[in-house]
C-alpha cells in the first residue's frame, strides 16, 4: 500500500505549465484472449500547445498499470519539465487500476483526477470482487484515491490529487482547459486514442 506524503502549497499557477494527460487506446471488450493496450500521453505546456506524444503498452485489466505508466514517463525526455499528470478517472484499459499516491510517489509529479460526475463505486467495487482474485486489493486502491472532491457546481468538476493541493489542482485545471471542463491534454489524449482504437476494427 502506498504512503501518503505531505504536500506544499503552489505559489502560483502558471498558464503555461507543462502537464501530461493519460488515457488508453481502448480494447475489444469481447475478446476474451488476453489484450494488449496502447496508453497515450500527451505532454502540453497548460492548454497553448502540444510538446510531445509518449505512450506505453499495458495488458487488458493491468494489475501493474501504475509502474508501467511511470516507468513511461520517467523514461520520456520530457519528465524534467513535468508539473502535473492529468487521468480522466483511476482506471486504464479496462481494470487497470492505478494508485495516484504511488504514481505520484515513483514519478515526484502531482496527480490530478478529473471527473465530471461521481462514479458508481458500489458496481465498480462488486466487479472487482467479482472477476479479480486480488479484487479487494484494487478496491483498496481505489479507496485510498480519496472521495471525489467538488470544486466547481456548474459545469460540474470533481477531483482526486495526489502530492498537490485541492485549490491548487483546480486552478491548474483551470489554467489547462481551452473548452468544456476537461484538460486539452486529455481531450487530445482521448482523440489519438479513439482514432487507434477505430483503426484496428
Amino acid at each position: 500500500m502506498s504512503k501518503k506524503v505531505s504536500i506544499k502549497r503552489w505559489r502560483s499557477v502558471k498558464a503555461k505549465t507543462p502537464i501530461i494527460g493519460l488515457d488508453d487506446g481502448g480494447f475489444d471488450r469481447f475478446q476474451k484472449v488476453n489484450q494488449q493496450v496502447p496508453v497515450f500521453g500527451v505532454i502540453m505546456k497548460g492548454a497553448a500547445y502540444v510538446d510531445g506524444v509518449i505512450q506505453c503498452l499495458i495488458d487488458r485489466d493491468d494489475k501493474f498499470a501504475t509502474l508501467k505508466l511511470s516507468e513511461m514517463i520517467l523514461s520520456s525526455i520530457h519528465r524534467p519539465q513535468l508539473q502535473g499528470i492529468f487521468l480522466q478517472g483511476i482506471t486504464t484499459g479496462g481494470f487497470g487500476v492505478i494508485d495516484i499516491h504511488e504514481l505520484f510517489r515513483l514519478t515526484e509529479i502531482p496527480v490530478i483526477v478529473v471527473l465530471r460526475k461521481i462514479p458508481n463505486f458500489q458496481k465498480i467495487k462488486r466487479s472487482l470482487l467479482e472477476l479479480f482474485s486480488d479484487g479487494q486489493d484494487r478496491w483498496q486502491c481505489m479507496e485510498n484515491a480519496g472521495k471525489p472532491i467538488l470544486v466547481q457546481k456548474s459545469p460540474q468538476i470533481l477531483l482526486q490529487v495526489a502530492g498537490i493541493h485541492p485549490d491548487d489542482a483546480f486552478s491548474l485545471t483551470k489554467k489547462c482547459t481551452m473548452v468544456g471542463t476537461i484538460p486539452e491534454a486529455l481531450r487530445i489524449a482521448h482523440f489519438i486514442g479513439a482514432s487507434n482504437y477505430r483503426s484496428l476494427k
